[in-house]
C-alpha cells in the first residue's frame, strides 16, 4: 500500500508496487481504497478514473443512472493502481476484457469488449499525461 508521502513524480511506471493481475476488491476493501490519502493530482485521477470506468466503460450499460454507479466500485481500485503502473495501458486492457468475460458474461473473444476496453485505456492515459503536464507547468513557476 502507498504511504501517504507517496507523490508518484507525475505518475512515473516503477514507482508504485507491482499490482497483481485481475485483481477484484470487495465493496468494503474498495471503499478503503477510494478514501486513501493521495496526493491532489493522484486524487484528481482518481476521480477520473472513476468518471471514465462509470461513462466511458460502462460495461453494463449502468450510466443513465447513478445509482448503479458502485458496480463498477469493486474494479476501480486495480484500475488506478494499473493507471499509474502501466507504460502502455496493455495491463487495463487486459483487465477489462477480462472482467467482461469472466464477471459481466461477454462472449469470450468478443471484439467489441476489447475496443471498449482500449477506448478506456485512452482517454485514462491522456488523463493521466494531462495532469503529469499540469503539474509539471505548475512546479515550474
Amino acid at each position: 500500500m502507498k504511504t501517504p508521502e507517496t507523490d508518484l513524480d507525475a505518475f512515473s511506471p516503477g514507482t508504485a508496487s507491482k499490482a497483481v493481475k485481475f485483481l477484484i476488491y470487495s465493496h468494503e476493501q474498495a471503499f478503503r481504497h477510494m478514501t486513501m490519502w493521495r496526493s491532489d493530482k493522484e486524487q484528481l485521477l482518481y476521480m477520473i478514473t472513476d468518471e471514465v470506468l462509470f461513462n466511458v466503460w460502462d460495461a453494463l450499460s449502468l450510466s443513465i443512472d447513478q445509482e448503479h454507479r458502485e458496480v463498477y466500485y469493486p474494479y476501480l481500485p486495480h484500475v488506478f493502481d494499473l493507471l499509474i503502473e502501466t507504460e502502455d495501458g496493455h495491463e487495463i486492457c487486459d483487465y477489462l476484457t477480462f472482467i467482461e468475460d469472466a464477471k459481466m458474461g461477454a462472449v469470450k473473444g468478443d471484439t467489441l469488449s476489447k475496443r471498449r476496453a482500449w477506448r478506456v485505456v485512452d482517454v485514462l492515459m491522456r488523463y493521466r499525461k494531462a495532469i503529469s503536464a499540469q503539474s509539471e507547468n505548475t512546479d515550474e513557476d
